[in-house]
């Protein structure tokens, strides 16, 4: 029993000791410190990071422990550090490319599937149509409608990988102009994987690409005309079926590691 109660309290002990927040190194407080410079634009993008002699001295700390910060700046991509250069480490802003890279390494490893990746796609997209029937410009249209003339033309001249790249950037463009910057990133920071993952469905049913090109094109040029002519209910519902039909005429249902690492599945 004593022995039991003796567990019982060293499992509560390290509860709680796991669950008291981490204090940061500090190496961490002074890279979040010059990370904040950065991300307000205080440094701007290529600018170099003032001399290591400098920094010691504004920071009060180590060398070791300010050449720790700036290590870890660089694997967040924050600045590119020359070695042996008198420049130094100069900034390099966040950009969503870097993120999407490491989403999709994220996506893979966790064995995210096909489809799930396309519904959350669905998701933001029925969303930006919606709002975008409710208060598009006639900018907003107009740039959708170019993006349907550009895919007319690509389909007419024959499809190929540069339709399949036009219709992922349709998609794009579509959030884009939705005016919600955040989902935007998020679309941005998709849309490789999904343009890799097109691809590759579509070489695995080459036949799709030929008979199913104008029906996509046509099917956009509605979207565009719902949406100008402020039709919202009826702009989902269509955009829906257009999704739902689209993976199922390319249907896989295995993760996103299987058909993207698979030699015999490369376009």
């Amino acid at each position: 029993m004593a022995q039991a109660d003796k567990g019982r309290s060293s499992r509560a002990h390290e509860a709680a000791q796991s669950a008291q927040p981490r204090v940061p190194k500090t190496a961490e407080l002074v890279a979040d410190r010059i990370r904040r410079r950065i991300i307000s634009g205080e440094l701007g993008e290529g600018a170099s990071l003032p001399p290591e002699s400098q920094l010691l001295e504004h920071f009060g700390v180590s060398r070791p422990t300010l050449r720790e910060a700036i290590r870890i700046l660089e694997a967040e991509r924050l600045i590119t550090v020359t070695r042996g250069s008198r420049s130094g480490a100069r900034v390099s802003p966040p950009r969503v490319e870097s993120a999407a890279r490491y989403v999709s390494h994220v996506l893979q490893a966790g064995r995210v599937s096909v489809p799930d990746l396309f519904e959350a796609r669905l998701a933001i997209e029925l969303f930006v149509v919606r709002r975008l029937s409710r208060r598009a410009t006639k900018a907003q249209v107009a740039r959708l409608r170019g993006e349907t003339d550009r895919l007319d033309a690509l389909e007419r001249a024959g499809g190929g990988r540069a339709f399949v790249i036009g219709l992922a950037q349709f998609h794009r463009v579509l959030v884009e102009v939705g005016g919600n910057e955040t989902l935007h990133i998020l679309i941005q920071m998709l849309q490789d994987l999904m343009e890799q993952v097109q691809l590759r469905l579509i070489e695995r049913h080459s036949q799709v690409q030929d008979s199913d090109g104008r029906k996509a094109v046509l099917s956009m040029r509605r979207l565009v005309d719902l949406i100008a002519a402020s039709r919202a209910d009826e702009a989902a519902r269509h955009w829906r079926l257009h999704l739902v039909n689209a993976n199922k005429a390319v249907r896989f249902d295995g993760t996103l590691l299987e058909i993207l690492s698979d030699p015999a599945n490369a376009p």
